[in-house]
């Protein structure tokens, strides 16, 4: 992997982190920190952005070690036509995007009966229906009371509800292994129409892809930031947070010795399973603590394995194999020169949990036996593999948030207001679930809040 690791610009003295007074400490360097430091410091306030990796970017990550000058993706990557801040920034930093003409992707599964394909239909048709009667899609908490009901049932109690789950259970766990990091049953109905009514028609999903990586984005606003004069400090973990009636105080490590920070404001990037683990005082709140337990930890593990030629480009899959913990595979490197190529391997929900406890070499080793199947001797080919579990992820715990039941119309516009002189940031806070242009939306939405208050 790599990441951004540019200059500290935080000044001669900085190196032993003494006490600063800014207008704003963020925390978190993942894209929704860095876009809030970066529009406050645009703003010309002065910004810290503090955190814990010796990289920015958080679960934006980039393989690249070792594989002679092509890349593959560990976190996000698709790009969705209405991701109008990813697309802006990537023209504005002069990140070369582009379009993806030639995708290639399976699910590894033998193919269903046409019973599960009309089981299938008649739940996303119930799905649409429910949608066009969310008005304000971008607040599903603002729903009818009518459909509320909805938030506390499942996807899995509502395919029950409508006889189409025996037949239609295959596909109801791919969709949400893939889309959701879970299983049906933790999956909140409501967000289903919900997220469908938010997307609305006409939306390319994932046609877009950041060409040299998706890592160039958050790079890409870490220099902007640190050019402007805003300070960026890496590998320095928070572990307190103290706010009084007229300021924060961060408490981090850094370099093996405590640092304290002071601002006006602070906003807490952090991914949502990371802030309960932090010291508070005052306490967050317990309708805070009680949101936060309602947010979804979404499981997923990712297997990239890069071969010798791209065989799969050539012949068709010799057969399918019954593995249906790979939820999905795709090639990386549709928009990479060379002859050689990257496939990416999806494990979500459940199979990504029990494949928490393998090894990477397990891992690898069970999607090359999956892969054999449809391409015998594909061993053969092997010139390297690299495999993530999200859930061991110290500063992650999970690879993106699902809404369950109650999570919609509970927790989330609660969760989405501040404590005090805090603010948060995270793609949980967003209907663009799992994307980066999640990220960036509630980052940007901090900004405004913190702006607000500065004056």
């Amino acid at each position: 992997m790599s990441g951004y690791h540019g200059d500290v610009n935080l000044g001669e003295t900085m190196d032993d982190c003494p006490n600063q007074r800014y207008d704003c400490v963020v925390i978190g360097a993942g894209l929704a920190g860095l876009y809030a430091a970066y529009l406050l410091r645009e703003s010309f306030y002065s910004v810290c952005l503090v955190e814990a990796r010796g990289r920015v970017g958080g679960r934006v990550c980039t393989w690249r070690d070792g594989l002679d000058a092509q890349h593959a993706e560990l976190g996000p990557e698709f790009i969705d036509s209405n991701h109008t801040r990813v697309l802006g920034l990537a023209k504005q930093f002069d990140l070369r995007i582009s379009t993806r003409p030639d995708f290639w992707g399976v699910s590894p599964t033998p193919p269903n009966p046409r019973a599960a394909y009309k089981a299938w239909r008649r739940f996303w048709d119930a799905v649409y229906e429910h949608a066009r009667h969310i008005p304000e899609p971008a607040c599903p908490w603002q729903v009818p009371e009518t459909l509320q009901p909805l938030d506390r049932v499942s996807m899995y109690e509502w395919a029950l509800r409508q006889g189409v789950w025996q037949s239609g259970e295959w596909f109801l766990r791919r969709y949400t292994r893939n889309m959701e990091a879970t299983e049906p049953e933790n999956v909140s109905f409501l967000s289903v129409a919900a997220q469908e009514a938010f997307y609305g028609e006409g939306v390319d999903a994932g046609i877009y892809r950041l060409v040299d990586g998706a890592e160039t984005l958050p790079e890409a606003l870490a220099h902007a930031f640190t050019a402007q004069g805003g300070d960026l400090l890496l590998e320095a973990p928070v572990q307190a947070i103290e706010q009084t009636e007229d300021a924060v105080r961060i408490h981090a490590m850094h370099a093996g010795k405590p640092c304290t920070l002071e601002a006006r404001y602070a906003i807490v990037a952090l991914p949502f399973p990371v802030l309960t683990q932090l010291e508070w005082t005052p306490p967050l709140s317990p309708q805070r603590r009680d949101a936060l337990a309602l947010a979804g930890k979404g499981a997923v593990v990712r297997t990239l394995i890069q071969f010798r030629t791209r065989f799969w480009r050539k012949q068709s899959p010799r057969a399918y194999p019954n593995q249906p913990e790979i939820s999905a595979l795709w090639e990386e490197t549709d928009l990479q020169a060379g002859g050689m190529g990257i496939l990416s391997f999806w494990v979500g929900g459940e199979p990504a949990l029990r494949w928490g406890s393998l090894t990477p070499h397990e891992r690898i080793d069970l999607c090359l036996q999956t892969l054999e199947t449809m391409y015998p001797r594909c061993r053969e080919e092997v010139l390297t593999a690299y495999s993530y579990d999200w859930q061991a992820d110290p500063h992650a715990q999970h690879a993106y948030i699902y809404h369950a039941p109650g999570y919609l119309t509970r927790a989330l516009p609660l969760l989405r207001q501040p404590e005090g002189r805090i603010a948060f940031a995270g793609d949980y806070l967003s209907m663009f679930v799992g994307y980066m242009e999640g990220a960036l939306e509630s980052g940007e939405s901090a900004a405004r809040w913190a702006r607000a208050r500065l004056g």
